[in-house]
């Protein structure tokens, strides 16, 4: 029944959704709510973690404290691997 239920959930992409929900979490813990509020976490390739940011103030400002909320984020999810993060400004919602 676990493996029904498990290969059901891949294929309709609920467990991609979970994950970068989780992803998402661990980003506003990491990053704390101000810097959160104004950025989303993107995917994570290769173990760079893809942050988009809202504009070019507040990409500087994380950048800042990037080294310290990478060190969060390897506490918090350490199955992701992130090795690095990578900011780019766009559109966030």
């Amino acid at each position: 029944m676990g493996d029904l239920v498990a290969g059901l959930m891949a294929r309709s992409g609920y467990g991609q959704v979970q994950s970068a929900d989780a992803l998402q979490e661990a980003w506003i813990q990491a990053a704390g709510e101000e810097f959160a509020a104004h950025s989303r976490a993107g995917n994570v390739n290769r173990g760079k973690l893809e942050v988009w940011v809202e504009n070019s103030a507040i990409s500087q400002a994380i950048s800042f404290q990037k080294r310290e909320i990478l060190k969060q984020l390897q506490n918090i999810v350490p199955d992701r691997r992130i090795e690095e993060i990578r900011i780019k400004v766009g559109r966030i919602h």
